[in-house]
């Protein structure tokens, strides 16, 4: 693995204006991929209540893609 490509997992909760007045919140999970200290991309997934299989699947499908990108650079 190279330390130029890094991949972070955050909480990131999404504020979403429904109307103009009020805004929702979803919380979530960003996986973040950096190279070199720079952002060169970010998945975010919706983290609920009651986690479905789906969601399980699509957050290690992430999280496999991600690690798998950090090893093309060794």
């Amino acid at each position: 693995m190279s330390s130029d490509r890094v991949v972070q997992l955050r909480w990131e909760p999404r504020h979403v204006a429904a109307d103009g007045r009020a805004a929702l919140c979803y919380p979530g999970i960003s996986v973040v991929r950096s190279q070199r200290g720079e952002i060169v991309d970010r998945t975010w997934l919706p983290v609920g209540e009651e986690p479905t299989f789906a969601d399980d699947e699509a957050l290690i499908a992430v999280l496999h893609a991600a690690w798998r990108w950090t090893r093309t650079a060794a």
